[in-house]
Order: structure tokens, then C-alpha cells, then sequence
């Protein structure tokens, strides 16, 4: 079980999080329910190693209030805390640097795992 906090009253939820392709790097990430894919900004995909103007898949997916189109390619492996995944597929897109943060932490990871979020306690549970 990895057992990661966070603060408890925090307006979002950021987790360290390690990818990996040739190299690997941490990472400021959010974590979002509500996005089906875990996205990377194109900053952090090109110091790992990708070459973005060889990326043979694009995803076309849809936000509050409009539709994009990301490249999709697939990590070594993602890490949050001890709970690591190999061969994720991630998108890899430009997030507003006002956010604060590197990526989002989406369904195709979090499926991965039974997730417990006691928000009293400030705790994220991952169980396999």
C-alpha cells in the first residue's frame, strides 16, 4: 500500500511524481478525476528524452471549454511516491504557468489502484 499526504484543506491535490524514458525526472503533479489521461507538459517531456516531432499519435480530448489535440506517448514508467506503473501512455501538452504545476495525474494512472482520499487526515491511499 503506498500511503501518500497532502494538506488537508489544499484547493488541489499535488503529489511528487517520477517519470521515466531515457532519463528520469520528478515532477509537480495534480491529481484530476476528472481527466482520463495523465498529461506531462512538453518542457518535462523533452528533458526525459522525447523527441515530439517523431510522435507518430495524436488524442484529441475535451476540457470545460473546448476540444485540443496532444500528442500521446507512452512513459518507461510513472511513479507516485512507491506506486509505479510501467509503460503509461501520458499526452503531453502546454498547462497554463499560472498553475503551478507540471502535470496532471489522470484515470488511465489512478485505475490502476483501489485509491482511498481521507481528506480529514490529508492521506491518498494507493492499494493494488
Amino acid at each position: 500500500m503506498t500511503v501518500a499526504p497532502f494538506p488537508p484543506n489544499a484547493p488541489v491535490l499535488l503529489f511528487d511524481c517520477t517519470i521515466e524514458f531515457h532519463t528520469k525526472l520528478t515532477l509537480i503533479m495534480a491529481l484530476d478525476t476528472g481527466s482520463s489521461y495523465t498529461v506531462i507538459r512538453e518542457a518535462a517531456a523533452r528533458k526525459i528524452g522525447f523527441e515530439l516531432d517523431k510522435v507518430q499519435e495524436w488524442v484529441t480530448f475535451g476540457d470545460a471549454s473546448q476540444h485540443h489535440i496532444a500528442p500521446k506517448v507512452t512513459l518507461k514508467s510513472f511513479s507516485l511516491a512507491d506506486a509505479k506503473i510501467d509503460s503509461l501512455d501520458v499526452l503531453i501538452y502546454t498547462l497554463p504557468e499560472e498553475h503551478g504545476i507540471d502535470g496532471i495525474i489522470g484515470l488511465n494512472f489512478l485505475r490502476q489502484f483501489n485509491i482511498g482520499l481521507d481528506f480529514k487526515q490529508g492521506i491518498l491511499t494507493l492499494n493494488r
